[in-house]
């Protein structure tokens, strides 16, 4: 297995410590610039429930609304719906509204002022006619039980027009259902939602506009039903400003200025959504009551964008006691990066290899590959060619200079940063193979090699080496990979030791005057 050379792995260790500093660091500030993104994330995440809830909830009563709507037009459009028909108006009604709950009341008026009004009351129903008389204007209010029959009737003068409401105009001028915003009822002081929808009659002489009525006070109490923590606040406000305060024990519901509006939390998210420019889809956040609140707001789609949800929420509830320990993910975020260090540092002294220049180290994974890449790459620092291990090609004799020569490169290379012997292969890059070497077997090769290791380099140093017979175009290559040695190589023959390094494609022998110099500033 090679070795990253010492040198290097000092380096590396050095930059990589440099590096993991400064990582540090950055995570470190980093974890403190992105921890009010991420309250403002898990805020807009549940303020984005609360109002796609309720919104939802609207869109479900809007599509209630839509079917029985359009079929009341379609009658009106006939002449099956008519105001000169009020009984034939109580036998088309009274089951409508006996199916569909969520609706408070019926109204159908003319261009002529006269209109017919149904609602619920106590079990049974009311019914309000309206038309001019004489002098004036006269309603006929007429009681009905649950089973349809008429209780009593009460006849008044009233000023109402139906003219005069807001979801009666806007529905001539489309051919669509017109949604109001919301509004107090003229009925009862209750604040509710109408959708309109006008047909020709009398041969186009005049136009029939049928309205549903929805309580605000339902879709509010759904609202706040779905509000995402116990100590929410949910909100309902019109484009002019205006908030929804639900009615108590001794008062109508309204819709408010902000001003008028008792509690410091609503005039204070007020203040703070007119300088962010909302209402819009995008939480926002404010103190009060030395607590920070997140706030957004939505707008309930499918009748008009000029309704808004508003939610408030105490940061408190969504995080609890995370918003006071956001310095847990540095400190967490910090060992890991000290923990990766470590493992790094280790890895490089184990599996060396990683960090080899890949195109002059053997890679025993890809034998061949890696072969013919070594040789394409020719002769260098690190890449020796010999043509065999032991026989002399000119005199056909193994010669023990041969087998020098090639060991000679191998110190070589594990004094200076390692490298590949490849036996086999001629100068020119020639696959030659070792055939002529002449050994019975692959055995007889591997044990050669290492006798001559042993002999001439050490069995020490043997850890530093391997050797590997990898066969390319049919002929067989001896690769030797050498890593580089913590501790001086020598060539040992019997006539003295030799210190050789690799100076680029050829090996040099250092004098002794060099040697110790040469190891103390390799090291």
């Amino acid at each position: 297995m090679m070795r990253i050379p010492r040198v290097r792995r000092r380096q590396f260790a050095r930059d990589l410590l440099l590096v993991l500093v400064l990582l540090s660091a950055a995570i470190l500030v980093a974890a403190g610039l992105l921890s009010s993104r991420t309250r403002q994330e898990i805020a807009q995440k549940y303020i984005d429930n609360a109002t796609s809830s309720a919104v939802r909830q609207f869109g479900g009563m809007v599509d209630s609304m839509t079917q029985p709507l359009e079929m009341a037009g379609d009658w009106a459009g006939s002449g099956k719906l008519s105001l000169n028909r009020v009984d034939a108006l109580d036998d088309l009604l009274f089951p409508m509204l006996k199916r569909d709950r969520v609706l408070y009341g019926i109204s159908v008026a003319d261009t002529q002022g006269r209109s017919y009004y149904l609602t619920a009351h106590g079990d049974g129903w009311r019914t309000r006619w309206i038309e001019d008389a004489g002098s004036g204007r006269e309603s006929v209010v007429r009681y009905w039980d649950a089973a349809d029959q008429e209780v009593s009737e009460e006849t008044e003068p009233t000023t109402y027009d139906p003219r005069s409401r807001p979801w009666f105009s806007p529905a001539l001028a489309t051919e669509e259902i017109f949604w109001t915003q919301p509004y107090i009822f003229a009925d009862r002081d209750v604040a509710g939602i109408t959708a309109s929808i006008a047909r020709e009659v009398d041969e186009g002489k005049s136009q029939l506009v049928v309205a549903f009525d929805i309580l605000l006070t339902d879709l509010f109490r759904e609202i706040q039903r779905m509000a995402p923590t116990k100590n929410s606040r949910v909100l309902v406000f019109r484009n002019d400003a205006r908030v929804y305060v639900p009615g108590g024990d001794n008062q109508a519901p309204e819709f408010l200025s902000l001003s008028e509006v008792d509690d410091p939390l609503i005039r204070k998210m007020a203040v703070a959504g007119e300088k962010l420019h909302v209402p819009s889809d995008e939480a926002f956040s404010m103190n009060h009551d030395r607590q920070r609140w997140w706030c957004g707001f939505q707008a309930m789609k499918g009748a008009n964008r000029n309704v808004w949800v508003g939610v408030l929420v105490p940061e408190s509830d969504i995080i609890g006691d995370a918003g006071q320990g956001w310095f847990w993910p540095w400190i967490v975020g910090a060992a890991v990066l000290l923990l990766a260090g470590a493992l790094a540092l280790f890895m490089i002294r184990r599996y060396g290899r990683s960090f080899d220049r890949p195109d002059d180290r053997y890679d025993d994974r890809h034998p061949e590959e890696s072969v013919r890449r070594l040789i394409a790459k020719g002769e260098g620092d690190a890449i020796e060619f010999k043509s065999t291990m032991r026989m002399n090609l000119h005199t056909q004799k193994a010669g023990k200079e041969i087998e020098l020569a090639w060991l000679k490169a191998v110190v070589a290379f594990m004094n200076t940063d390692g490298g590949a012997v490849l036996l086999g292969v001629s100068d020119d890059g020639a696959i030659l193979g070792l055939e002529s070497d002449e050994f019975a077997n692959d055995d007889k090769c591997r044990l050669h090699f290492k006798n001559l290791i042993n002999q001439h380099i050490g069995a020490e140093l043997y850890q530093y080496l391997s050797f590997h017979l990898v066969t390319v175009d049919g002929r067989q290559i001896g690769v030797v990979s050498c890593s580089r040695s913590p501790e001086p190589a020598y060539l040992k023959t019997a006539k003295a030791e030799e210190f050789y390094i690799r100076n680029g494609p050829s090996s040099e022998s250092l004098p002794v005057s060099k040697i110790m110099a040469y190891i103390q500033n390799r090291a």
